[in-house]
C-alpha cells in the first residue's frame, strides 16, 4: 500500500467513525454493553440527521463494525501494555520486538480498513446533501473536544 493511500485510508476511517468512537468513549463510564452503545449512538445520529429507516440501518451496521473492532482491540490491549512495560524495563530496549508490535497493529488496521471503509461508504452514500453537510459541520465543530475532559482547555 502506498503511503498516500494509507494516509487517505486512515483519515477516512478516523473521520467516518469519529462520531461513533466519540460516543462510545464518552459513554463508556455508563456501563453500557457494546450493543447498548450501538443502539444509543444510532438513536442519537438518527435524531440529529433525521435518518430514514434505510439510513438508520446503514449507520447501525457501521456502528456495529466499529464497536466490534474496538472490542477486539480492547481484548488484546492489556497483554500489549504488559509487553511494552517489559520492553521498557529491560536493560536494553528490544527495537526489533517494538517494531514487531507496531507492525502487528498496522497489519490489524490494514486488515480491517476495507470493512470499515465499505460500511462507511454505504452509510455516506445513503445520505442526502443536507445530511452530509450536517455531518461535516458536526465533525468540524466537535473535532478534538474529547481531548479536553474537565481540565484546562487551552
Amino acid at each position: 500500500m502506498k503511503l498516500s493511500t494509507g494516509i487517505i485510508t486512515a483519515v477516512l476511517i478516523i473521520v467516518g467513525s469519529s462520531g461513533a468512537v466519540y460516543a462510545f468513549g464518552k459513554h463508556n463510564h455508563w456501563g453500557m454493553s457494546p450493543e447498548e452503545k450501538v443502539e444509543f449512538v444510532t438513536e442519537r445520529v438518527t435524531k440529529k440527521l433525521g435518518l430514514d429507516s434505510q439510513q438508520q440501518e446503514n449507520f447501525s451496521n457501521l456502528a456495529q463494525t466499529v464497536a466490534q473492532l474496538m472490542m477486539d482491540a480492547k481484548a488484546t490491549r492489556e497483554q500489549q501494555v504488559n509487553e511494552i512495560g517489559t520492553l521498557l524495563q529491560d536493560p536494553s530496549f528490544n527495537q526489533a520486538r517494538a517494531l514487531e508490535l507496531v507492525q502487528q497493529k498496522t497489519q490489524k488496521i490494514n486488515e480491517n480498513a476495507p470493512l470499515v471503509i465499505t460500511s462507511l461508504a454505504v452509510f455516506l452514500d445513503s445520505l442526502n446533501a443536507e445530511q452530509k453537510s450536517q455531518l461535516q459541520d458536526f465533525i468540524k465543530n466537535h473535532r478534538g473536544h474529547h481531548r479536553h475532559k474537565g481540565g484546562d482547555q487551552s
